[in-house]
């Protein structure tokens, strides 16, 4: 899977300003990245760039490619083609992008081969924003404008980051606009098996075979063959609100058309259309990103049908679930706070007592503050101590990040025990061993989605000694 491995997201920005044939110059600045230094290698995206390199220029583009960009490189050639597309004679650009890609706080990034991201807080000054290139694509004097984005939908420095979210954060479709991704809203997309990814491979034999055939017919055939190649666990996803046709191909006439045509008299059938898809789909994410779409359109027959769509599948979602009854774990203290975004009841079973002045309470996991910690009570490392987090009604949780050991200093970090190890359950029965990572800072527990749960519970299973304590401690703790 590409990135962890989100997936290749797949996006593209048109504006119609004219009608009448194209006759002017078609720009492409084509990038794939695969061989990264301080993060995993991608199989595909350097072939991807190649393939769609040659499909672009047997469209008629003039195609720049980079393979395996610094951040530096990224940036010349964007501004680079940000001033080719501010000629006079400009009718179409595109740029196409394969490798790594993140969302962190909603916004996107593409990763250069040489990022070296330790941080979120570094993720701005490491990457490239997505917003960039379509700033550079806006001001442009084209026509059309295409923005295509072949790029992993999970963060894959998920241990530097506490404020990633699964895909790319949504863009929004602005007046001849079609945006499209390589999966659903909330999905990831494979890399795929053979030289290219399974949407590459798809858009890219459309695109060539499309002889006459508009945009929105391209993508459709490509979403099919995607379906059909991954047996459909991957559904690539398109919104539209383009007001004319484009045509990578000439007509069988000769004609490359781009002919106007009246945005109301498209309307329905675009949002019948959308929602088909996201009816086939069917996951939140999706019905989600439908409703923000047309949230201009509240009165709506499709929208008021998403809605109902919505709620019955939260519904199921919680009517399915049986929950198991909070575990009678013996406990030292409980505390009430929010555990990165959600509020929750944290009940600890040991508690180390206060000393110089310093608390190890565990309401210190919600603090945000690296210098203190909770430190579990009892002789002997503490296997068998339980941090239980229990919510007032069931609750999605995603993702469960730590801050291992006690983080006040590199000194005092290899002084105390820290977490080897954890048998998280839930209150759906769920139950896995998770190995962390000896190091301090930020990091993902290796578990997926828990779901809607009521309560949480980590029990220490083993340690890592330190050199002068035995105590175990962690910094910090969020639920996402």
């Amino acid at each position: 899977m590409r990135c962890l491995n989100l997936a290749a997201t797949l996006l593209l920005l048109l504006v119609f300003s004219g009608s009448g044939s194209l006759a002017g110059e078609r720009i492409a600045l084509v990038i794939g990245n695969s061989d990264y230094a301080y993060t995993s290698k991608l199989a595909n995206p350097s072939n991807d760039a190649v393939t769609m390199s040659d499909t672009l220029r047997n469209a008629g583009f003039s195609v720049t490619r980079l393979l395996d960009a610094d951040q530096a490189t990224m940036k010349r050639a964007l501004l680079g083609f940000g001033r080719d597309l501010r000629g006079g004679d400009v009718d179409a650009g595109l740029f196409f992008y394969a490798g790594h890609g993140v969302q962190v706080n909603g916004e996107n990034y593409l990763v250069p081969v040489n990022a070296r991201i330790l941080d979120e807080d570094e993720i701005d000054l490491e990457a490239v924003n997505v917003n960039d290139f379509l700033r550079v694509m806006n001001s442009s004097n084209a026509d059309i404008n295409i923005v295509i984005l072949d790029a992993c939908r999970n963060n894959p420095f998920v241990g530097s980051s506490r404020s990633a979210a699964r895909g790319l954060a949504p863009v929004d479709a602005p007046k001849g606009t079609l945006i499209a991704y390589a999966t659903a809203p909330g999905d990831v997309a494979l890399d795929g098996r053979g030289q290219n990814s399974p949407y590459t491979k798809a858009l890219t034999r459309a695109i060539a075979s499309g002889r006459g055939q508009p945009i929105e017919t391209v993508f459709k055939a490509a979403r099919r063959e995607v379906l059909a190649t991954t047996g459909d666990k991957q559904t690539p996803w398109e919104t539209s609100s383009i007001t004319g046709d484009f045509y990578f191909h000439e007509d069988s006439d000769g004609s490359n058309q781009a002919t106007l045509v009246p945005e109301t008299d498209r309307a329905d059938d675009e949002i019948a259309e959308s929602f088909s898809l996201v009816k086939s789909i069917n996951n939140q994410a999706a019905w989600i990103a439908f409703l923000d779409k047309y949230s201009d359109r509240p009165e709506n027959f499709y929208v008021a049908m998403a809605r109902s769509a919505l709620a019955e599948l939260d519904d199921q979602r919680t009517e399915s679930v049986r929950h198991l009854p909070l575990p009678a774990t013996s406990v030292k203290d409980c505390y009430n706070k929010f555990f990165g975004a959600i509020p929750s009841k944290l009940c600890a079973s040991s508690v180390l007592g206060g000393q110089s002045g310093n608390s190890y309470r565990g309401d210190n996991l919600a603090d945000s503050n690296m210098n203190t910690a909770w430190v579990e009570g009892v002789s002997g490392d503490g296997i068998g101590e339980v941090l239980r987090f229990s919510f007032d009604q069931p609750i999605l949780i995603n993702q469960i990040v730590i801050a291992n050991g006690y983080n006040k200093s590199p000194s005092v970090y290899s002084k105390n025990n820290r977490v080897k190890s954890f048998d998280v359950r839930t209150s759906t029965g769920f139950t896995k061993r998770v190995q962390v990572v000896d190091r301090g800072g930020y990091q993902v527990l290796d578990l997926p989605s828990l779901g809607e749960v009521l309560w949480v519970s980590l029990t220490l299973t083993s340690v890592h000694r330190g050199t002068k304590y035995r105590d175990t401690a962690i910094s910090e703790l969020q639920l996402k």
